[in-house]
């Protein structure tokens, strides 16, 4: 799988509090500093129009509380990402007219991009991925999360009404192989049929399946967790 939806995953409380954070703890700013600074001014107006939030230490760490305590507590995004660590999550606006064009995010900034929804009151603004060939379009509820390979081509839809606001950030890894992440992953897959036994004893215990399963899947994190 080369994405992971999670809808609803910041709750009303969480997204007031983080309106409240932009308010008395940022600044807007361009968007385009973003960009790798060899690029000319007007090559960078072709290829995003939007803003960022430029939040103070305290605001910077009260985003990250809320959204990693939440990112956090969500298994389907530690197995799907096998995180390690995040990169501190940043706020982004894109208001009419506003758009980011077909790109890459840069290698070094993580393994897995994740996109959050805080707002849906506008139109136009989809996040595109290229997925198996073709475009899909994202527009989740309010607090959904997009979760996708860092290096798979995606684009953000012209925004024609309103405007969009999302968190955007990184994760990395503890597995860069992409043979070993699909062994975690069919792994994981597998052990989600099958029902665990509490053995008593461990004779037992390495005649089933599951604990046999499991420990493989171990194996391949031990053997990552230090690399």
């Amino acid at each position: 799988m080369d994405f992971l939806l999670i809808e609803n995953n910041l709750i009303e409380d969480d997204i007031n509090e983080i309106y409240r954070l932009i308010d008395v703890e940022s600044v807007w700013v361009d968007g385009r500093q973003s960009l790798r600074s060899n690029r000319s001014e007007e090559e960078k107006l072709k290829i995003k129009t939007n803003f960022q939030c430029e939040f103070t230490s305290k605001g910077k760490q009260a985003l990250s509380d809320i959204v990693f305590g939440r990112m956090d507590t969500r298994t389907d995004f530690i197995e799907f990402t096998v995180a390690a660590n995040s990169e501190s999550p940043l706020v982004t606006r894109t208001e009419t007219g506003g758009f980011y064009k077909p790109h890459h995010d840069c290698a070094y900034i993580g393994d897995f991009s994740t996109t959050i929804f805080l707002n849906d009151d506008f139109e136009g603004g989809e996040l595109c991925l290229w997925i198996n060939g073709e475009e899909v379009k994202f527009k989740p509820p309010i607090g959904s999360s997009v979760t996708y390979k860092t290096g798979i081509p995606h684009r953000v839809n012209t925004v024609t009404k309103g405007h969009r606001d999302a968190v955007v950030f990184w994760t990395y890894s503890h597995l860069k192989d992409p043979f070993e992440y699909d062994m975690y992953q069919g792994l994981t897959r597998a052990l989600d049929y099958i029902e665990p036994n509490y053995n008593e004893n461990l004779e037992d215990a390495n005649k089933d399946p599951y604990f046999i399963l499991r420990n493989l899947k171990d194996k391949i994190i031990r053997k990552n967790h230090h690399n």
